[in-house]
């Protein structure tokens, strides 16, 4: 069984979208839960713009799934 959170069928169409990496412009492809992807030209780590996670607010497995570092920064945002 898959995270229903992550569970793309459930995904709208926006949740996949392009972002130009900062330091040299290539596009880079991220999915609405990626926290961060490596760009394939310059290789430098790019943090998603537009990161949804609202299932960490209600699942009981949320820090486990994300980790202790973004449930700390999800957590200083409220």
């Amino acid at each position: 069984m898959k995270c229903p959170g992550q569970d793309t069928r459930h995904w709208k169409p926006g949740d996949i979208f392009e972002v130009k990496c900062p330091s040299c412009g290539v596009l880079i492809e991220f999915f609405k839960d990626d926290i961060r992807r490596r760009c394939k030209d310059c290789k430098k780590q790019v943090t998603n713009p537009k990161i949804d996670l609202g299932c960490i607010e209600w699942c009981k497995f949320a820090e486990q799934c994300v980790g202790p570092e973004v449930m700390k920064k999800k957590s200083k945002k409220k």
